[in-house]
C-alpha cells in the first residue's frame, strides 16, 4: 500500500507541477487548448469546444489567451445581438436545454419542483410595478432552471441572482444566461472574475458578495471555557483538491524536529475516500496524530472548532470555501495557501483573522500562529464585516440600483438567508410563509414537459 501511496503522491506533485508551476506547461496548454477549441467549434462539436476554452480561460495559465476568449464571447454576443450570426446563443439554449440529460441531474429532473425553497430562493415578493428577487445557487443549478421552468417568464416578475459554487465565471453554467434580455445579478469576489464579466458588455453584472458570506453563525458560536486541545483543524471533502498530504507531509517534518501537532480532518466522500486519506496519513508516518470525523453535523464541526486552535486551508484553486469563515465565527484564526485560485489576497485573511502562507512556510508558520494565538480575534472581525445580513444589506443596494434604472417602485427590502452546503433556508424559519405565493406561481412556470414527474 505505501508504494501504490507513494507512486499516486509523486504523481499528483507533477501533475500539480505542470498545471500551476510550469510557465511553460501552462502556456503550452493554453495554446494548444485554444486551437483544439477552435477547430472542434468550426466542425461542429460546440459543447467539447466550449469545454475546453472555458477551462482554459478558467486555469489563468496564460492571460494573452483568456483575453482571446474574452474577445471572441464579446464579438459572439455583439453578432447574436445584431441578428446577424447566432451561433453563441443557440450553443447556450443547446447547453441549457440538453443538461438535464446530465446523469447528475436525475435526481431534480423527477422532481423539479424540490429546487423551490432549496436551491431557489424567493427573497422579495413580486408587486405590481416591483420586482421580486431570487436567489439560485450552485453552479449546477442554474442550466437547470432554465431548463426546467420557463425563466423569462420568471424574470418578468423577478430579478435572478446568480450565487456560483466555483471560482472562474467563464463556463456555460453562468454564460448561458447572457443570451437573455433581462438583467441577471452574480455573486463575485475574484477581481478576475468581475473583470471578466464586465468585460463581456452583456446583461450580466457582479455584486461583491459570494457564498460564504451567508454562513449561519449561531451554531458556531463559541460557548464556555473550553480547552482548545487540536492544534489544527481542516474542514475539506475527501479530495485531491484539498491537498491533504501536503499538510501530512509538513506535519512529518515538524515532527522530526520536535513538533508533534494534533489535527482533525472533518470532511466527505468526493473523488477520494476516507481509506484513501488514512493511506496518506500513514505514508508520512503521522497516522497518531491524525483524527477523521466524515459527514458529522454542523453543530459536531462547531464543537470541534471550539477545541481547535487554527484551521488550514492548503487548496490551490477553490470557490467561496465556506469552512474557512465558518472557523472565523468559530473564533479560530486560519491559514491559507498564498496564491489561493488566482492569488487574490482576500480581506477576510489579515492580522486579526489569520495569514497566507507559501508550501515552503506552512509549518513554521502553524507553529508562530498557534504560540500567538490570543493575539487573534477572527469571530470579532467576522461579526463586524462579514455576516448575512451585510451580504443582505449589499446585495439588496445592487438591487435597488437596477429597480431604480428601470424605473421600478421599492416598498420592501430582501429577507434574510442563509445557506449551508446542502441547502439555503431563511434566516428566520418563519419567513418562508411570506413567500407562498411567490412560490405557487414558480410553481405554475415548470414547463409542461416536466410537469408530470413533480406530480
Amino acid at each position: 500500500m505505501s508504494l501504490d501511496v507513494a507512486a499516486r503522491l509523486r504523481l499528483a506533485a507533477t501533475l500539480e507541477y505542470l498545471e500551476y508551476d510550469s510557465t511553460a506547461s501552462r502556456l503550452a496548454t493554453s495554446l494548444a487548448g485554444i486551437e483544439a477549441a477552435r477547430l472542434l467549434w468550426l466542425t461542429g462539436k460546440r459543447d467539447r469546444a466550449f469545454e475546453i476554452a472555458s477551462r482554459i480561460h478558467r486555469s489563468g495559465g496564460s492571460e494573452f489567451i483568456a483575453r482571446t476568449i474574452e474577445r471572441t464571447l464579446r464579438r459572439g454576443h455583439r453578432l447574436a445581438r445584431s441578428g446577424s450570426k447566432m451561433e453563441l446563443w443557440s450553443f447556450y439554449d443547446h447547453y441549457i436545454h440538453q443538461y438535464v440529460n446530465h446523469p447528475d441531474a436525475a435526481p431534480i429532473v423527477s422532481n423539479p419542483l424540490g429546487l423551490l425553497g432549496y436551491r431557489v430562493l424567493v427573497l422579495k415578493s413580486a408587486r405590481p410595478r416591483e420586482r421580486g428577487v431570487l436567489v439560485a445557487d450552485y453552479s449546477y443549478i442554474f442550466p437547470l432552471f432554465a431548463a426546467l421552468f420557463d425563466i423569462e417568464a420568471i424574470a418578468q416578475r423577478y430579478l435572478i441572482v446568480l450565487e456560483p459554487s466555483w471560482r472562474g465565471l467563464c463556463t456555460p453554467d453562468v454564460l448561458a444566461y447572457s443570451r437573455f434580455d433581462f438583467p441577471v445579478l452574480i455573486q463575485a469576489v475574484e477581481p478576475r472574475d468581475i473583470k471578466f464579466i464586465n468585460t463581456l458588455q452583456t446583461n450580466l453584472s457582479t455584486v461583491p458578495i459570494a457564498a460564504n458570506w451567508w454562513i449561519d453563525y449561531r451554531p458556531l458560536t463559541p460557548g464556555g471555557v473550553v480547552t482548545r486541545d487540536i492544534d489544527v483543524i481542516v474542514v475539506a471533502a475527501w479530495s485531491a483538491v484539498k491537498r491533504h498530504w501536503r499538510l501530512f507531509r509538513v506535519l512529518a517534518r515538524l515532527r522530526r524536529r520536535g513538533h508533534r501537532l494534533r489535527v482533525a480532518l472533518v470532511g466527505y466522500p468526493l473523488d477520494k475516500t476516507r481509506a484513501e486519506i488514512e493511506a496518506e496519513a500513514a505514508h508520512f508516518g503521522v497516522s497518531d496524530q491524525i483524527e477523521l470525523h466524515e459527514r458529522i453535523p454542523l453543530a459536531d464541526v462547531g464543537r470541534l472548532y471550539r477545541h481547535s486552535k487554527l484551521h488550514v486551508l492548503w487548496s490551490r484553486k477553490e470557490g467561496a470555501n465556506r469552512a474557512v469563515i465558518e472557523s472565523l465565527f468559530a473564533d479560530v484564526p486560519v491559514v491559507v495557501r498564498r496564491g489561493l485560485s488566482y492569488g487574490y489576497h482576500y480581506p477576510y485573511i489579515n492580522d486579526h483573522t489569520g495569514a497566507f502562507a507559501d508550501e515552503d512556510e506552512l509549518g513554521d508558520v502553524l507553529l508562530e500562529m498557534i504560540a500567538a494565538r490570543d493575539r487573534y480575534r477572527p469571530r470579532e472581525w467576522a461579526l463586524a464585516n462579514m455576516t448575512c445580513q451585510q451580504a443582505t444589506a449589499i446585495l439588496e443596494e445592487a438591487v435597488r440600483k437596477i429597480a431604480t434604472a428601470a424605473g421600478e417602485d421599492w416598498t420592501t427590502g430582501l429577507t434574510v438567508k442563509t445557506s449551508r452546503l446542502e441547502t439555503q433556508s431563511y434566516w428566520n424559519p418563519n419567513d418562508k410563509s411570506k413567500f407562498e405565493a411567490d412560490y405557487a406561481f414558480l410553481a405554475e412556470q415548470l414547463r409542461p414537459p416536466y410537469r408530470r414527474s413533480s406530480d
